[in-house]
């Protein structure tokens, strides 16, 4: 995987994509997993913004979201997320989806 310094290069120079996005959020997660919830948030609503049907990318902001103890932010997300891979007949992404949104809500459950 590149560096976070050699990908926020390229969106220095106006190379600005999804894919791009998508790259930095997983750097950011990688190297620092809980300092860079934030950044690595915002790439991927951006990542989402560029191209939203990107479904890999609602999958992982779930994840983010839920690290940043925001699991009904969560599951808005994976809603979204999932009618985009049901529209796009991406069944494994929705059943991954459908998965940890059952695993959040009953996580919830326990909390209350």
């Amino acid at each position: 995987m590149p560096s976070i310094a050699a990908l926020e290069r390229l969106l220095s120079k106006g190379q600005d994509s999804a894919l791009l996005r998508y790259g930095l959020a997983s750097a950011h997660l990688k190297t620092e997993p809980d300092a860079d919830l934030e950044q690595a948030a915002q790439h991927l609503k951006t990542c989402l913004a560029l191209d939203p049907d990107y479904t890999a990318a609602y999958k992982l902001l779930s994840k983010v979201l839920r690290d940043q103890h925001q699991p009904e932010a969560a599951l808005k997300i994976l809603e979204r997320g999932i009618l985009c891979a049901q529209a796009a007949k991406d069944m494994q992404a929705q059943r991954e989806m459908e998965v940890f949104a059952r695993r959040l809500r009953k996580a919830q459950e326990f909390d209350l």
